[in-house]
């Protein structure tokens, strides 16, 4: 698979179907069309991932008496997850998509009734209150964001300074690695078209390489950056397979534009294929940035 150096500011006009009034480049209620598929693909994002996004999360600053902010949390999986993290903490979730944040609401049974707060709303305008999180985890979400400069001045506002801002995204110049690499024209094809289509519903799947200078712009200091990865050696194919289930995950993009339908038939063929032969390895990369609001940054 080649490397993607295509410019994450594709014009919304070169993309055929884009929706320029959407808030987020993720998908709409009801606008999957399986959506226990990407459920399962999310549940399984996180039990691959968790166990060393938690170990950054704590080098980066989280602690057990933490007021959080969780920005878009899906399903619930993360929320979960850092519940346990924060025993003596809170946790506050804020989430757009009304599906989702129904899921998470019938799957978390916090031990603590006061400990989570579930709030429908968007990360461009929370309505929350000024200086109240010690730390906010942006995790796979700014990718889906309209206009990230103004998403981080918001989170920015919630934070109390000194507070901690972590964002966890991609970027697909390096989506991945599999091995043994198919020689597959149409999979890179694949890629560049949800590029494209993302950055016509206001989205940057390049968000990655961005996210330390747009942390930065946006008033945080003391910026690092750590790389997940997570390979099926470690957790197995079949936690891993279904980032790869490309029938699934293109079929929004095929909906809305024609021309995607033979290069994601192709690679969906071809990924049948990978999957079934007993020498497949898969690698996910993951960045996570953090950044500090400073101590003079107060109201």
């Amino acid at each position: 698979m080649t490397t993607v150096t295509e410019t994450s500011q594709t014009a919304a006009s070169e993309v055929p179907g884009a929706d320029l009034s959407r808030p987020s480049s993720y998908y709409k209620p009801g606008e999957h069309h399986a959506p226990e598929n990407e459920i399962h693909r999310l549940r399984q994002q996180v039990a691959a991932s968790w166990q060393k996004e938690a170990r950054v999360l704590r080098e980066f600053g989280l602690t057990a008496d933490a007021d959080v902010l969780e920005i878009g949390p899906g399903p619930g999986y993360i929320t979960e997850r850092l519940l346990e993290e924060i025993p003596d903490g809170t946790l506050t979730a804020l989430e757009l998509n009304e599906d989702l944040i129904e899921h998470a609401r019938g799957h978390l049974a916090p031990a603590r009734p006061d400990q989570l707060t579930l709030v429908q709303g968007s990360v461009l305008e929370s309505g929350l209150p000024d200086e109240s999180y010690d730390l906010a985890l942006a995790r796979l979400v700014l990718q889906h964001v309209p206009n990230t400069p103004d998403a981080l001045a918001e989170i920015h506002r919630t934070l109390r300074p000194g507070g901690k801002l972590v964002v966890t995204d991609v970027d697909d110049a390096l989506w991945g690695l599999l091995h043994p690499q198919p020689d597959l024209p149409e999979f890179d094809e694949v890629v560049r078209l949800r590029i494209q289509l993302q950055a016509g519903r206001g989205g940057n799947r390049l968000i990655g390489r961005e996210l330390g200078q747009l942390m930065k712009a946006a008033g945080f200091t003391d910026i690092k950056v750590e790389a997940i990865a997570i390979s099926s050696e470690e957790v197995g194919m079949d936690v891993l397979a279904p980032q790869l289930n490309i029938r699934s995950r293109t079929a929004a993009m095929v909906a809305v534009n024609p021309a995607a339908q033979r290069p994601c038939e192709v690679t969906a063929d071809a990924m049948d294929e990978f999957l079934a032969r007993p020498d497949a390895s898969m690698m996910l990369v993951f960045f996570m940035f953090s950044g500090t609001k400073p101590a003079g940054d107060a109201r």
